[in-house]
């Protein structure tokens, strides 16, 4: 890896706010002097994922991803160190210093570019042919559906006019190996050449979060082929990770922690004109797990907008739950008429689609009345019964599904006498869906039953096999904490005085004085120590450590190790108390060590017949004697 000149590194660290950066790809929430989010490294419900600005690093308490800025952009965008360096160097307007790249990071760096700047001269070149003669069939039909030219001008909108004009256009400053691993061109069926992979055709740029153009959607007007066709896979682009506006709808998404979810590009841009612009589409109905990830990072509440019949269908549902089941608050889009948000805004306008928003229908329910629907034709009670307890079975709050088996009893039941035998039915089902190991509980009140046993005639109660509060029996009574052992309490030490040595590192002088320049036995703990006395020593030793400290650990353990210290606040208001009382523990350790290392040394020399030499009896002595003050 090349190296770049620390003072260089620290500039650009500095002017890349590391809360900014990382805002462009995870929705932040303040808590204290520090931002939580979902973590984008890994799936997860429940926010563990800290951004600390004052140190500029980040930590998951999840998955254990760490770092600072740069790690985090080569983490997220698969780039090289160098590559990150341009790229936040650029961001922050400083300009590059000259510096040797390895071979392999100048490919990867003019291949990255090289992709980049072709799909942007790409997008360039069909939004102009928009305007040309040309493309007036196209402008026509994007007029007509409804667009400005300002939305048109937004979203850079264009049209492929094929017979090779875009190979033409690049040929000369690209060549053909970059435009043909960005999608754009590809060999010929038959002969020799390339050609255009997109002709005649509607083209909507597809963007990363930066905004930067990674891929394309083409929507055919007429002729044979598919209706709409997406760039195949490349470095930049997999489908399957990627969500059409989202560059352009992540900052309403966050501030109103609501998603819209629609089908097709029209559908995402309408909206966007009249100001709902927390719009976006999966490439395809059939949501992927990353998509579900990324909605999640941006937004809690997930509207999905998809077409009637398309929600019926499994695939589609299985994508909703997926959502479901990484906290997201899922509710159903129900445009009348089966409209999709396009057509329907254009009909009624945007203040009737905004109140299909406000209306949208919590998938549970979506779901419930599903059910109930298709089993009406059977004109049999029970399978709706069976329909909606599979339906509630997979409920996560009891309150919930209590509320449902209610409304539903109701729903189904004849007259008032019915709906009690209704509930219990559904509660039966329901039983029979969860199995044995993960039983419902239906309410106490719908049974007349206490719950906490039957009161006896002496006024006591005698538990119930169902008892929800029956104490614990012995086997299954909480085990007693095991004792923590002085080689345990030893390291805790270690690392409690680590993390005093970061967050207060004049405290340095004082450890070794103590403890020698080697005061770990844990080899990272050591290691860390190592480079925390470099950076010391060295030149900006007064600046901020632990940041700068990531920079010279190569270990993956040991910048783990410092992250997770930085993301923990300190809660020390003594910290020299507190290091002194850790040297103790670890001086303790040490001579218990030493002490058993004496014996062994004592025991080995009587066993062969040898003289104890004097020395080790006397150390052994003094430690012998300081362990027993020590007690008393």
């Amino acid at each position: 890896m090349s190296r770049f000149d620390e003072t260089f590194k620290d500039e650009v660290r500095a002017k890349n706010d590391i809360v900014e950066v990382i805002s462009s790809y995870v929705k932040l929430e303040r808590r204290g002097n520090r931002y939580v989010g979902l973590c984008p490294f890994h799936g997860e419900k429940t926010p563990s994922f800290h951004v600390i600005p004052d140190l500029q690093i980040y930590h998951c308490f999840g998955c254990k991803a760490s770092g600072d800025v740069f790690k985090f952009l080569q983490e997220r965008e698969h780039l090289t160190f160098y590559e990150t360096l341009v790229q936040l160097a650029r961001r922050a307007r400083i300009p590059l210093p000259k510096e040797e790249r390895t071979p392999e990071e100048e490919k990867a760096y003019q291949q990255r570019r090289g992709l980049h700047d072709a799909l942007e001269l790409a997008t360039r070149f069909y939004h102009d042919q928009l305007f040309q003669e040309a493309g007036k069939p196209a402008l026509d039909y994007l007029y007509g559906r409804g667009l400005t030219e300002e939305t048109i001008r937004r979203f850079r909108l264009g049209w492929a006019p094929g017979y090779g004009r875009l190979l033409r256009t690049m040929r000369g400053r690209f060549g053909t190996e970059i435009p043909q691993q960005a999608g754009l061109i590809l060999p010929r069926r038959t002969g020799e050449g390339f050609m255009d992979v997109f002709f005649d055709r509607v083209m909507f740029p597809i963007t990363d979060l930066s905004a930067r153009p990674i891929g394309f959607g083409g929507r055919i007007l007429e002729g044979s082929g598919a209706k709409y066709k997406n760039t195949a896979d490349t470095p930049l682009f997999t489908k399957r990770h990627v969500l059409f506006g989202l560059s352009q709808a992540k900052e309403a998404m966050r501030s109103r922690n609501q998603a819209i979810l629609v089908e097709g590009y029209m559908d995402v841009i309408m909206p966007h004109q009249w100001g709902v612009r927390n719009v976006v589409a999966p490439l395809g109905t059939a949501l992927t797990d990353e998509q579900c990830h990324l909605l999640r990072q941006q937004a809690e509440q997930v509207i999905v907008g998809f077409d009637t019949d398309v929600a019926g269908q499994m695939a589609t549902l299985r994508g909703l739950e997926k959502l479901y089941e990484i906290g997201c608050d899922v509710r159903i889009l129900q445009i009348p008429d089966g409209k999709d948000p396009d057509e329907f805004i254009r009909a009624h306008g945007i203040g009737a689609f905004e109140q299909c928003v406000a209306n949208a229908v919590p998938l549970v329910e979506f779901k419930v009345r599903r059910a109930l629907e298709a089993s009406k034709g059977t004109g049999s009670k029970a399978k709706a019964v069976e329909a909606v307890a599979r339906v509630l079975a997979d409920l996560k709050s009891d309150v919930l599904r209590e509320e449902y088996v209610h409304r539903v009893a109701n729903e189904l039941a004849d007259n008032p006498l019915d709906v009690r035998e209704l509930k219990l039915a559904i509660d039966r089902q329901m039983n029979r869906s969860l199995g044995a190991q993960a039983g419902h509980i239906s309410s106490p009140e719908r049974h007349n039953k206490v719950d906490l046993g039957a009161v006896r005639p002496g006024g006591g109660s005698q538990p119930t096999s169902h008892a929800r509060f029956a104490p614990p029996t012995p086997q299954h009574q909480i085990p007693a904490a095991k004792p923590v052992t002085e080689e345990e309490g030893a390291l805790l030490a270690e690392r409690t005085l680590l993390s005093l040595l970061l967050h207060h590192p004049l405290l340095l002088r004082s450890v070794e004085s103590s403890l020698g320049p080697a005061p770990f036995t844990e080899p990272v703990h050591q290691a860390i120590l190592a480079s925390l006395r470099e950076l010391m020593t060295g030149p900006n030793a007064g600046s901020v450590v632990i940041a700068r400290l990531l920079d010279r650990l190569a270990d993956g353990e040991a910048r783990v190790v410092v992250t997770e210290i930085g993301a923990k606040p300190p809660v020390s208001v003594d910290p020299e108390k507190e290091a002194s009382d850790c040297i103790e523990k670890i001086k303790k350790h040490r001579d218990s060590r030493r002490l058993d290392d004496l014996h062994n040394q004592i025991k080995a020399a009587q066993a062969s017949g040898q003289r104890v030499d004097a020395a080790i009896l006397r150390e052994y002595t003094d430690l012998l004697t300081k362990r027993k003050t020590a007690r008393t």
